[in-house]
């Protein structure tokens, strides 16, 4: 069975790569009857009464940059992110060192351990040698890679360890997530804002369960469909019979990438509502295609022909006005998930420009608490990316597992739940072992080229 792909309804504990030893196995089972046994008790607490059912929300905005957003909340025009900081806690967020990708770093999220164990290395991974043959032999040497995908996962994500404890999940957008896997819930792979062309729809494997995909379909914008009206929240607007080739340029890359961002967001902020699962995260990407697109329009040499003054002066409303249209999308989110759930904020690293691909990220991103849980008006310092998955388990009343690289973070949640979870006897592993046959090969998909067109634009690749 290739893993991911399967379509059981009910999703077992998933596998992560990790060899089984007797004494593996014995420390597995110990570790997941004392996970089970307090995932049983907060689901009892639950029902009696005793207190609301734990929620979190999780918002990934890739590349968020205090640089940026500071001026903007002194400036009054981010509401939504002043809400969260003046309301609960927030800081700087440390990435991995040294600086590398984003989908590398956002797996690191998910599943609180560093890239050698959770297995995502890249944004392509090499074909066997088989398949590198067939791309020399058509001469495409570009694809002897394949971008990575899920069956590549080595480690179980936090939605996957809250699902296998009974907790329903909802996961939108996030990198690596393709083909979808089963979970305790729904889940919308990032390939649902490339175009599937002559895909069988029937076969896209884009949603969990397949029964989604009709939603998903009718709630995607295309970038054909995004107006001049919506371009004018970004930019000012101008006489759209006149565009001078440059303007033309950014109108092209803003409807991508506003399309895509736009997808994600009308699609969780559908299923949120009706499903509202106890775990929910969604990811947007938009702020950093934006930032590596036209940060840089200041240096010698970004354009050819260099851009008029006018051009200039026109791009350079672009970036703090998407992070105030990304400001708006997370009031809604706030106002549908309420007072009792736990929301976090994070971006996977800083932006500072001045290079191409990871050489313009900034090893400090941001972070934003807000909830039941957390400290208000506290300032968070010293996290990393490592400790949401862990923070995550916290608010639940879970213990980090031995074999995570993260830790709650102190300066976020409650001095009393860390205190409490740190008293907990801390599991082995969250982990079981790889399904026998599962392919570790990444799986080829119609828009396999888009994305790498994608990519290159934003200069990760050649």
């Amino acid at each position: 069975m290739i893993h991911g792909v399967s379509r059981e309804p009910t999703p077992g504990v998933l596998n992560s790569g990790v060899p089984v030893t007797h004494s593996t196995r014995n420390r597995f089972i110990a570790s997941l009857a004392v996970a089970l046994l307090l995932g049983a008790a907060a689901w009892n607490c639950a029902r009696a009464g005793e207190k609301p059912r734990t929620r979190v929300l999780l918002i990934g905005v890739d590349a968020g940059e205090w640089d940026v957003l500071g001026p903007l909340l002194d400036a009054g025009r981010c509401p939504n992110f002043a809400r969260m900081r003046d309301q609960g806690s927030a800081g700087k967020l440390r990435s991995l060192e040294p600086l590398t990708k984003s989908p590398i770093i956002w797996a690191s999220i998910a599943t609180g351990k560093v890239p050698r164990k959770h297995g995502i290395l890249d944004f392509f991974v090499k074909q066997r040698a088989q398949e590198r043959s067939r791309a020399r032999a058509a001469k495409a040497p570009g694809e002897e890679e394949s971008p990575a995908t899920s069956n590549l996962w080595r480690a179980r994500t936090i939605w996957q360890i809250l699902g296998g404890l009974g907790r329903t999940v909802g996961v939108v957008g996030w990198w690596t997530t393709w083909p979808a896997q089963p979970v305790n819930g729904l889940l919308v792979s990032d390939y649902v804002q490339y175009d599937l062309g002559s895909w069988p729809r029937k076969d896209s494997r884009r949603t969990y369960p397949d029964s989604l995909d009709a939603t998903v379909e009718r709630l995607r914008r295309t970038p054909e469909s995004v107006s001049w009206a919506e371009i004018f929240q970004f930019v000012p607007a101008i006489d759209t019979t006149n565009v001078t080739p440059k303007q033309e340029e950014l109108v092209r890359n803003l409807k991508w990438v506003y399309a895509a961002d736009m997808t994600f967001y009308r699609v969780a902020m559908e299923l949120y509502r009706q499903r509202h699962p106890d775990f929910f995260t969604v990811y947007f990407r938009g702020v950093d295609e934006i930032s590596h697109l036209y940060w840089d329009i200041d240096l010698p040499g970004y354009s050819n022909p260099p851009l008029t003054d006018a051009e200039m002066a026109w791009i350079r409303h672009l970036i703090p006005n998407y992070y105030v249209f990304t400001d708006r999308l997370l009031g809604n989110f706030l106002k549908e998930a309420g007072k009792d759930t736990d929301v976090i904020v994070c971006s996977d690293h800083g932006f500072m420009g001045g290079g191409k691909g990871v050489m313009a990220h900034k090893l400090d991103g941001m972070i934003f608490m807000m909830g039941p849980h957390v400290v208000k008006g506290g300032s968070i310092s010293g996290a990393t990316v490592l400790d949401i998955a862990p923070t995550i388990l916290a608010i639940y009343g879970l213990p980090t597992a031995r074999d995570m690289d993260g830790r709650p973070i102190p300066g976020g949640l409650d001095p009393g739940i860390v205190k409490r979870v740190e008293r907990e006897t801390r599991l082995e592993t969250y982990e079981t072992a790889r399904a026998p046959g599962q392919s570790e090969e990444p799986l080829r998909s119609p828009v396999d080229e888009e994305l790498r067109e994608r990519l290159r634009s934003l200069g990760y690749i050649q």
